[in-house]
């Protein structure tokens, strides 16, 4: 059965454990399918009621252009099939102790006694599995002795849970990335020429380079359509400048225009402040029509100060995918994005 998608906790304990069989050099065993995949499971059937309520709430939605798509795609297990979570990237265990049965004695056994004692004495909390059963995985576990207070860390926890799938996600996309080869001829090109450090995956072309002198390059993955295109001018004041978001949106829209050939849909609009790396930026999602062919679709972008070169940069994500879930595609597109920065890192 496939519903909302979310399911966590956290209070008293934040642990991280490694699970079994991982091997930081090998990258195999895989869970299969994508990071939108959320699995949910209970040491009891009566405590699906309970997970239900908190997904409501947990698994926000995401507007590209017109269509709405869930963080994440839920699918809630029976507890007599909970095993079925070990195929999915994500999942959330929910387990009230005491129940007993399959659920709650995989969770004990998977555990180092000292941290199910501290569950069991206390008001419960949030364990972290890392790699539980494959790499590239991710499960939350949830629990208390009681019930009603497994609701309270629910809803108090909420934004708290939401970042630790986030922040996983991320660094495991990375992870993943690395394993599978970056364009580091292409990285080290874009540092000594321009400046900025991003470690771009193997499986993207360099597709538009300084196109008629234009400060600006673009790379992509086919299949569907993937893009991360960069630009930048120069700004005596780049920081103060992302107060000024209409000349930002017009920053943006030279970039379409130049690079895309397409038309920006400015009613679509939506700014917020983000952080990339340990820098303040701001941060623009909208809609794009194409002037080349009948199509368009949703864009992210950040806009990026370099004050030590008096530079602005536009870092722009988007994907064509008709007919397609976007969230999963950006999600990775942000994930690289992440690694975004004017300060090479130091190995």
């Amino acid at each position: 059965m496939r519903l909302f998608r979310p399911f966590l906790l956290v209070l008293l304990l934040l642990v991280m454990v490694s699970g079994c069989g991982y091997d930081e050099n090998k990258g195999i065993f895989m869970a299969p399918g994508s990071y939108s995949d959320l699995a949910v499971v209970t040491s009891s059937d009566a405590l699906a009621p309970l997970a239900q309520r908190f997904l409501e709430t947990f698994n926000t939605t995401k507007t590209f252009v017109i269509k709405e798509e869930p963080t994440f795609l839920v699918d809630v297990f029976p507890t007599a099939k909970w095993d079925l979570a070990k195929g999915y990237k994500n999942s959330l265990i929910l387990v009230r102790i005491g129940d007993g049965g399959p659920v709650e004695k995989m969770v004990r056994k998977s555990l180092p006694s000292e941290t199910w004692d501290r569950l069991k004495s206390g008001a419960g909390g949030v364990v972290k599995l890392n790699d539980p059963w494959a790499s590239y995985q991710l499960a939350v576990v949830v629990a208390s002795r009681d019930r009603n207070n497994l609701g309270s860390l629910l809803t108090k926890n909420r934004t708290k849970i939401q970042e630790i799938f986030a922040e996983s996600s991320q660094e495991r996309i990375l992870r993943r990335n690395r394993f599978e080869g970056l364009n580091l001829p292409l990285m080290e090109d874009h540092w000594q020429r321009f400046g900025f450090f991003m470690e771009v995956p193997l499986d993207f072309e360099r597709i538009q380079f300084l196109p008629d002198g234009y400060q600006g390059i673009e790379m992509m993955k086919k299949g569907p359509s993937r893009g991360l295109t960069v630009t930048w001018r120069p700004s005596e004041d780049p920081v103060g400048e992302l107060a000024d978001i209409d000349a930002l949106a017009a920053m943006r829209t030279e970039l379409g225009e130049r690079m895309h050939q397409e038309e920006m849909h400015p009613e679509t609009f939506l700014w917020s402040a983000a952080t990339l790396g340990q820098v303040e930026c701001m941060r623009l999602e909208g809609a794009w029509t194409s002037r080349k062919f009948a199509g368009g679709g949703a864009f992210w972008c950040y806009f990026i100060p370099d004050p030590d070169r008096q530079r602005l940069y536009c870092l722009d994500l988007l994907v064509y995918a008709p007919g397609m879930d976007k969230m999963n595609f950006f999600r990775h597109l942000d994930a690289v994005a992440s690694t975004f920065t004017t300060h090479r890192p130091q190995p």
